[in-house]
């Protein structure tokens, strides 16, 4: 079984999104964590078909940090 797990310090970065797209495309893993995602619950779950992945379960950050998905 493959786990991808990145510290991901946001993801608003394009560059940043389509490494971990090139990362899971290659990889297939079969489970992504990403922390520190500073994002809405909505843009991690919009992320999710960029994936190309079918769930997602995500905590939003609270102020400037934090936020977990797990694909």
């Amino acid at each position: 079984m493959t786990i991808l797990a990145w510290n991901y310090r946001g993801i608003g970065q394009p560059r940043t999104v389509q490494e971990l797209v090139r990362l899971v495309h290659s990889h297939r893993p079969k489970l992504v964590f990403l922390s520190e995602t500073r994002q809405r619950r909505d843009v991690v779950e919009n992320l999710r078909w960029r994936l190309g992945l079918k769930n997602v379960i995500s905590f939003p950050g609270v102020g400037k940090g934090g936020g977990l998905a797990l694909f």
